[in-house]
């Protein structure tokens, strides 16, 4: 379940949807420039599961992942990726469900939406068209994000980003991104360029390949906060994305897909006795380092995170790596924040206890378990405060009298319920100028 925020501003009316009082739609959470937005990556299955499989599947994921303050998924659209490189891939290819047909899957199991990588250069010709249709119209996915061939040398046969975008641009209830590489712009200084370029075909937003080289993502945010105030324009989102890395193969794999890993940082990882856990402090490092060093630039950030690993460590470490980098994020705005749960369904119980059927709750505070406060939450006033003002409906959809299946939201402020509650007690006063710059 989506994390509660202000109503949507940026956002045109064609891009807001119906929702209930404690969600908001993943479109409108990555074209809101006002809050950060945080996204958690995975792979589909391999292509020819059965639907049950596919469930299954999902079902694991989400409950591995339910605690993560998530305002959504992103669905990778995998392709072998012909000349690439001449390096050998480091894991075979192996063709996978349709990302589109996946994030209905998991948006059945979670309640959540999904951002659907879609490569479109290597499309069938003839039936682009025809996956787009179903991918909106039987799947309910609103949210793309665009990626153009593997190589400038090769010739595809699908449609050009541009003609997508366009194409896109006409369904008022969706809305597109596309992949940004800072590395490019070490190599070419022109990428700035090609964000704005990509900003006049519609897209909302941009995800970053996997991080591990801080520098280039700092010069490319600064010189695009620089570019979009000299023309006059308002900058689009960027999501900063980190993969945790605990093996060698793995570390092969990242670079095969053309990021960037320092000589230095690749030892230091894999010369770790505890090599995973060594990745998600270097990483958790480097995204302070970005933070801090492009404050003021303008540009609105989000995070994600890759979780595309079979292995227990790597997985375990992705969530680890969420929470660390969300809470960086969340601090840099300076803002008081904090975290709240919401049962995804009333019918799934694993208990013979009805907590639903009790009209009047006794003591709410006192019948949730403890809870931690982040940092820059007020310390007083207990939790009982946060349901102040409440009506009975919306004080069980909270999950009061303690709740099972939980799913972790965040709220940015010290507003529940989309500003229709009563606010938290007033905390301190935040630092000014923390945010995006503006």
């Amino acid at each position: 379940v989506h994390g509660s925020v202000r109503p949507h501003r940026a956002c045109t009316a064609a891009h807001r949807r119906s929702h209930a009082t404690m969600d908001v739609g993943l479109v409108d959470a990555l074209c809101d420039y006002s809050r950060p937005v945080f996204l958690f990556g995975l792979t589909p299955p391999l292509e020819g599961a059965t639907q049950d499989e596919l469930k299954e599947t999902a079902r694991k994921f989400v409950e591995r992942s339910a605690t993560l303050a998530t305002d959504g998924f992103i669905v990778y659209d995998i392709q072998e990726e012909k000349g690439r490189t001449p390096e050998p891939r480091p894991f075979p290819f192996r063709k996978l469900d349709d990302p589109s047909h996946f994030a209905k899957v998991l948006k059945d199991v979670s309640g959540k939406e999904s951002v659907v990588y879609k490569c479109v250069a290597e499309s069938d010709p003839g039936g682009f068209d025809g996956w787009l249709n179903k991918a909106i119209d039987d799947y309910g996915v609103n949210a793309y994000n665009l990626v153009g061939g593997a190589s400038s040398a090769n010739q595809y046969s699908g449609p050009t980003i541009p003609d997508v975008a366009a194409k896109l641009n006409k369904r008022k209830q969706c809305a597109h991104g596309g992949v940004t590489i800072a590395e490019r712009h070490i190599k070419k200084g022109n990428e700035h360029e090609t964000l704005v370029k990509k900003g006049e075909l519609g897209m909302q937003w941009f995800i970053s390949q996997a991080i591990y080289d801080p520098e280039p993502m700092i010069k490319l945010l600064k010189e695009y906060g620089a570019l979009c105030r000299q023309r006059n324009i308002e900058p689009k989102r960027v999501v900063l994305t980190f993969a945790p890395c605990g093996r060698e193969k793995t570390m092969r794999f990242i670079k095969w897909l053309g990021v960037t890993v320092p000589e230095d940082i690749e030892r230091e990882i894999l010369d770790a006795e505890d090599k995973v856990g060594k990745s998600v402090d270097l990483l958790c490092a480097m995204c302070k380092k970005i933070l801090d060093e492009t404050k003021g630039c303008g540009v609105p950030l989000g995070i994600s995170v890759e979780s595309v690993s079979i292995f227990k460590n790597e997985i375990n470490a992705a969530h680890e790596l969420f929470r660390r980098t969300q809470s960086m994020l969340l601090d840099f705005l300076g803002e008081p924040w904090l975290v709240q749960y919401k049962l995804v369904s009333k019918g799934v119980k694993r208990t013979s206890f009805d907590y639903g059927s009790r009209k009047s709750p006794a003591s709410p505070g006192a019948a949730l378990p403890p809870v931690k406060e982040p940092k820059a939450a007020k310390k007083e006033g207990g939790i009982g405060g946060l349901f102040e003002g409440l009506s009975e409906e919306e004080q069980k959809k909270l999950g009061i009298a303690g709740a099972v299946g939980v799913v972790v939201g965040f709220i940015l402020g010290a507003v529940l319920g989309g500003g229709k509650s009563k606010p938290v007690a007033p905390a301190p006063e935040p630092p000014k100028n923390k945010g995006w710059g503006k």
